[in-house]
């Protein structure tokens, strides 16, 4: 897909974050939006030996698919206190119906210290 996220957020609180996706074709065009309704979604943070440090999926509940096209993530306060301040490579694919899995996204997760925790 060629779609890169750039996101930031704090190491003291939840890291909740909405997708939408459409399909496109390779002159950019757009059509409808990706049915997630049977699709297994992962995305994963690792650090820079390419170590995965946390797993959001639809397996573990971390990702719920809302309607067509879209998606949520939840990860909580727990798993992001985990996190030193840094910058961590980020990814996320998806596979409807055992295809072979399709990348949804590449990119850094920039985690700022939140200082004061619960």
């Amino acid at each position: 897909m060629g779609v890169t996220l750039n996101d930031s957020i704090t190491n003291n609180g939840g890291w909740s974050r909405g997708f939408y996706f459409t399909a496109s074709y390779d002159n950019g065009e757009t059509t409808s939006p990706i049915d997630f309704t049977t699709a297994t979604i992962q995305i994963e943070v690792n650090d820079q030996d390419g170590c995965t440090l946390i797993t959001a999926s639809t397996g573990n509940g971390k990702i719920t698919v809302t309607e067509t096209g879209r998606f949520e993530l939840s990860i909580p306060a727990t798993d992001m206190q985990r996190l030193c301040p840094g910058q961590y490579p980020i990814g996320g694919v998806y596979q409807i119906n055992g295809s072979e899995p399709i990348s949804l996204f590449t990119g850094t997760l920039s985690v700022r210290n939140g200082v004061a925790r619960l």
